[in-house]
């Protein structure tokens, strides 16, 4: 059986292609840079507990510390900038460029197209969310058939960017208080100092909350999801997150025959059938 390039076969199971290497570099690096902020920033935060002495001196204590927390920001900043000019290059290749060949592009068609790229949030996504309360009270019986990108991952996606803005910003002012102090006031220092500190504890927060368990502890990927190390996904995790997704896959490589129903699929109309033959 001939594999599509969106869909691997190994070992008699199918694999669904998600994420290229140049993606899954840019997670691995903007994980890394994350948890040494984390663990460099945190102690100073909170420097009056027990526990900020015995993990500041992990890294090297007041002569080190700072060193690998502003190595790890400015890795992450490079990366910012690296990821903004990767997403241009493609959406600029990929859409903007054939619709400039077609002689459609005008600033209305630019606004439209940059509005539909897969990750911009849209009214789907705000339906499957209704749809997931109406699932999870029981006023249906029907999960959310998600697309390729869910409002979770979505989410996921946008978060790091207003935290770059706040804590990239922030970071700056700080890193050099004797030339911010020359340039900007001493509320805006304070200002920063606050900013820094809040939105560093809250993406700390996200990370090992949210995140984490949506993608590594969840009960359907325990105890860790390997996309970002591969780049595939299974069918099971398919059909669970992406299963509108998973059969526009199925049907453009051939596969609709092998096409599996949503995991715990029972329509309304079963359910009432079903209780009906039950009494």
């Amino acid at each position: 059986m001939a594999s599509h390039y969106k869909i691997k076969i190994k070992n008699g199971e199918k694999l669904f292609y998600r994420f290229s290497v140049s993606q899954r570099i840019q997670h691995i690096i903007l994980a890394v840079t994350v948890v040494l902020l984390v663990l460099t920033g945190m102690p100073l935060r909170f420097h009056d507990a027990s526990w900020a002495p015995f993990l500041y001196a992990l890294f090297g204590g007041i002569a080190y510390a700072p060193v690998v927390h502003r190595v790890a920001g400015s890795t992450l900043l490079l990366l910012f900038v690296y990821h903004l000019a990767y997403l241009a290059y493609h959406i600029i290749r990929d859409d903007v460029r054939p619709l400039k060949q077609r002689g459609e592009l005008t600033a209305i068609s630019l606004f439209k197209l940059l509005l539909t790229q897969p990750l911009v949030p849209n009214l789907k996504d705000a339906r499957d969310i209704l749809d997931l309360l109406k699932y999870l009270l029981f006023l249906t019986h029907e999960r959310p058939q998600g697309a390729k990108w869910t409002w979770k991952e979505k989410f996921d996606y946008w978060a790091p960017f207003w935290g770059m803005l706040i804590i990239g910003t922030s970071g700056l002012i700080l890193w050099n208080e004797g030339l911010s102090a020359r340039l900007f006031t001493g509320q805006v220092i304070n200002y920063a100092l606050i900013a820094h500190s809040d939105e560093a504890l809250l993406a700390g927060l996200f990370l090992f909350i949210w995140h984490w368990y949506n993608v590594h502890f969840s009960i359907s990927v325990f105890p860790m999801g390997t996309a970002f190390i591969n780049g595939y996904l299974s069918e099971e995790l398919m059909i669970e997150e992406h299963y509108e997704y998973y059969v526009e896959v199925m049907t453009e490589c051939g596969f609709s025959r092998d096409i599996k129903p949503p995991h715990g699929y029972h329509s309304d109309a079963e359910v009432m059938q079903g209780e009906g033959e039950a009494i």
